[in-house]
């Protein structure tokens, strides 16, 4: 699984690999989303990239948008609280009554720097941190939904999602993210059983397209482009969050 991950980059970096058309947006300025973080946790809000669709007022040109959600997938017609899923299992994600909709109708893009894993050792579990070799942003193939504020949602909810708008301010619908996970590359089946399905640029429009992505999507990302190494257990704890957590530490060096 996915469990934590990191946010580095700087909006000319996400602009420029995900081929945008516009500047920050000003709602966004001072927004907690947008701001560098080296501890990213379930409900915490994120940037993430959809498809922008046209129609109606207020509505914005098609292409690509990119609005903080929230992490943790919280469909309208969930009503258990506690049910957020924040991973999702690329091999049954087409026919889950969880994801299937949003896999359908919602794909998104979870832009990231890198992320987290742990290893099994013993009684223990080590952190390590994942990233790319060659470039500092990736994108992890991701879902969305929306619902309504404090109920199971509406159709001018949806409307408004579909919209762009939403994703912060009072009355605004809920907008929330689940993060595609396939099995290990080489590696990652040395850390874990799992690991997110990472989308290569030039299969962003596949993946944001309004058409079912071809299962290839769904394969483990190429091992030689990425890099993974041990760090600090004080990221166990969402309440860390500097720099110093992204940096490798010998066994000897370990925090706790």
């Amino acid at each position: 699984m996915c469990g934590r991950f990191t946010r580095e980059y700087t909006w000319r970096q996400l602009h420029e690999l995900l081929s945008l058309t516009f500047e920050f947006p000003e709602q966004w300025q001072g927004s907690a989303a947008f701001a560098p973080s080296y501890n990213v946790a379930p409900t915490q809000d994120s940037p993430v990239c959809r498809a922008a669709r046209s129609g109606g007022d207020g509505a914005v040109p098609p292409g690509r948008e990119v609005v903080p959600m929230q992490w943790g997938l919280r469909p309208a017609w969930v009503d258990k609280p506690g049910l957020a899923p924040i991973n999702a299992r690329s091999e049954t994600v087409a026919t889950s009554p969880m994801f299937r909709q949003a896999f359908k109708k919602r794909r998104c893009l979870v832009p990231v720097s890198g992320f987290y894993e742990w290893k099994k050792d013993g009684d223990r579990k080590r952190p390590h941190y994942i990233r790319l070799r060659d470039q500092p942003v990736m994108c992890f193939a991701g879902l969305w939904e929306f619902r309504g504020e404090g109920s199971s949602g509406n159709a001018k909810g949806a409307r408004d999602a579909e919209r762009g708008k939403g994703g912060g301010g009072e009355g605004a619908p809920l907008l929330t993210f689940t993060i595609l996970t396939t099995r290990p590359n080489a590696l990652m089946k040395d850390i874990h059983d799992r690991m997110p399905v990472i989308v290569d640029p030039p299969r962003f429009e596949e993946w944001l397209g309004e058409d079912v992505p071809d299962p290839s999507m769904f394969e483990p990302f190429a091992a030689g482009r990425m890099e993974a190494f041990e760090v600090s257990t004080r990221v166990n704890s969402p309440k860390n969050n500097n720099a110093a957590l992204v940096e490798p530490v010998a066994r000897d060096g370990l925090f706790g």
